[in-house]
């Protein structure tokens, strides 16, 4: 069998997760910001500086990622995924149900990583559970950052710098390839995936985080056609074209024949140019303010829930 011909069913099935996946996420992101207030302390106008900062976070956990024990690892990401959901989450639900939820959604995936992956059933189980997880993680962060100030001025350049990034330590340096080892079969895998026969599909959290952020960066920035141009590129860019890359490309198809593809590489430059189109399109970015005051959150939402906090001044002493 010709290796373009043995490609045809893992590049079908990493199409189908990656459309499926990014697509949930952004849409399910895109529902929670235009219902559900985050309340964030005063912390400033979101700037270059910040993206600078979480720029060398995400780069520098995936090295800290391969050095560290299994176990501190573990740890690690159980604290940051508890984190994600607990903060998230809070308006949803209250302390008594939301930490039980939590509690449970991380136990079952430590239970099924230790016991159930054995088989396919076990391995699929796994993946749909551990995918909640991390979906609801995604949404929950993006938000965090966007309704905390984050513009899609922001979410552009990190996407842009983020393309480098991805090309360097997916082809260059096989960074990538060798935490998508790291994680296959613990807990908390911070990916999407699926299993079927002797194939697994996944996309990482980074991925969904960074396409959640585009696309409710655009909506708040400038509206419904906005939104609707950036998820086309992002299932056409953050998922079909990294899917089908390897059936062109035999540099993305490692010695065990997964697919290694630096799915920012397609996505990053092409969601700059977007913004920039948009910018010049529709003018400056929406603040929140206008946002909140617009046709495109609901009318239904209590108008306390929606205008962010203002500082009253104290009355002046006699």
């Amino acid at each position: 069998m010709l290796l373009q011909d043995s490609l045809v069913f893992p590049t079908i099935f990493e199409l189908i997760l990656a459309v499926s996946a990014s697509v949930l996420t952004s849409l399910l992101a895109l529902a929670y910001l235009r219902r559900i207030r985050l309340e964030r302390p005063a912390i400033g106008t979101f700037n270059g500086r910040d993206i600078a900062t979480l720029f060398v976070f995400i780069v520098g956990l995936p090295l800290l990622y391969i050095v560290l024990p299994q176990w501190l690892l573990t740890t690690f990401l159980t604290l940051t995924f508890v984190a994600a959901v607990s903060i998230g989450y809070r308006p949803l639900l209250n302390p008594t149900r939301l930490w039980p939820a939590i509690g449970l959604l991380v136990g079952v995936n430590f239970w099924l990583a230790r016991t159930q992956l054995g088989t396919v059933l076990g391995w699929q189980v796994y993946w749909i559970e551990n995918g909640v997880l991390v979906i609801l993680a995604a949404v929950a962060v993006a938000n965090l950052y966007v309704q905390g100030g984050m513009r899609l001025k922001h979410v552009a350049w990190f996407a842009l710098i983020l393309a480098v990034y991805d090309a360097i330590f997916t082809l260059k340096w096989p960074v990538t390839n060798r935490l998508a080892e790291r994680f296959l079969g613990y807990p908390l895998n911070p990916s999407v995936g699926f299993r079927m026969g002797i194939y697994n599909a996944s996309l990482g959290l980074g991925d969904l985080l960074v396409y959640a952020l585009f696309l409710i960066a655009a909506y708040k920035a400038y509206g419904r056609l906005a939104a609707r141009i950036s998820m086309v590129i992002i299932v056409t860019f953050g998922a079909v074209v990294p899917s089908l890359a390897p059936l062109l490309f035999r540099e993305l198809i490692d010695a065990r024949t997964d697919l290694i593809v630096p799915a920012q590489s397609a996505f990053g430059p092409i969601a700059f140019l977007c913004y920039l189109w948009l910018k010049r399109r529709f003018g400056p970015e929406r603040t929140t303010r206008e946002f909140l005051a617009s046709e495109d959150v609901p009318q239904s939402t209590p108008a306390a829930a929606l205008t962010p906090p203002v500082a009253v001044p104290e009355p002046a002493s006699a």
